[in-house]
């Protein structure tokens, strides 16, 4: 129990789709994308969830964000040594717990500079009172000056004193090559005094050399920050380069956990996932 950070019980999800019968008419049909799971994920490790298209990965991480309600199960969290359910917390209260999380698309702000990004994601919440902020502006200033310091210290230690991210803080975020932005909104995690972080394929859809440099990043955050990572990938070399442990989702359920080498060898896999 001591080394789970993440105990997931018989989650059930299902939606209602219209189809037409056998006497063609239409009805409504109950489909369960995700039913009956069960899934533990070690303290400290990095975890990858893979998986066909619509096999339900990213429904099971809004589960776990509360973006979406399950039928039934619970999730349970380590928080101060003790599991405890986080079924039907607000999200902010989720994060605020220590979980975060990046999207597949929508993993920063646009329309803000890249260091507005950065500030935004950092844990101190005093921002978020502005009368208090306005009866102590001097207190408010060290702040944000104690946050700037603290967005240059990351980009620094994990690209070095000069690079491109820090180079371009007062740009907008989406003047950033795609690759650059996936970077920027990995980055951003170094922020939050996040214990455990859901990513959702931060490989996709970038070169080879943004994806070693995103491996680098998630790995740092691991052994430098002591935070634990469940990812959803696709690409099976990242999986195989990078994950501790792997798990196999098909029809709603765990099919198969272990090692990424057992997983991916693993002769349903092969048949149903990777089709050799």
């Amino acid at each position: 129990m001591n080394d789970i950070i993440l105990q997931i019980e018989s989650i059930k999800k299902s939606f209602v789709r219209n189809i037409i019968n056998i006497r063609g008419e239409q009805e409504d049909e109950r489909f369960y994308i995700i039913d009956d799971l069960d899934l533990l994920i070690p303290q400290g490790k990095i975890t990858a969830l893979i998986g066909g298209n619509g096999a339900g990965k990213t429904t099971l991480f809004n589960i776990i964000s509360n973006f979406i309600k399950a039928d039934s199960g619970d999730v349970l969290y380590k928080k101060n040594d003790s599991l405890m359910s986080i079924i039907g917390l607000p999200t902010f209260k989720i994060t605020r717990m220590g979980i975060g999380r990046m999207f597949q698309d929508d993993h920063i702000f646009p329309n803000m500079s890249v260091l507005e990004n950065m500030l935004l994601a950092d844990n101190d919440k005093f921002g978020e009172t502005p009368f208090i902020s306005l009866l102590k502006p001097k207190q408010n200033r060290n702040i944000e000056k104690e946050r700037i310091e603290k967005a240059q210290h990351i980009f620094a230690n994990l690209f070095g004193k000069s690079n491109p991210l820090w180079d371009k803080k007062d740009d907008l975020a989406k003047s950033l090559s795609f690759g650059q932005q996936r970077l920027l909104g990995l980055t951003r995690l170094f922020m939050g005094n996040y214990k455990l972080v859901l990513l959702d394929e931060p490989t996709a859809g970038v070169n080879p050399q943004i994806i070693q440099q995103a491996l680098g990043i998630i790995r740092r955050l691991v052994t430098e920050n002591e935070v634990t990572v469940f990812l959803i990938e696709h690409n099976m070399k990242v999986v195989l380069e990078l994950a501790d442990f792997c798990s196999f989702m098909s029809h709603g359920k765990i099919t198969a956990f272990g090692t990424p080498e057992d997983v991916i060898g693993n002769d349903e896999v092969r048949k149903t996932y990777l089709g050799i």
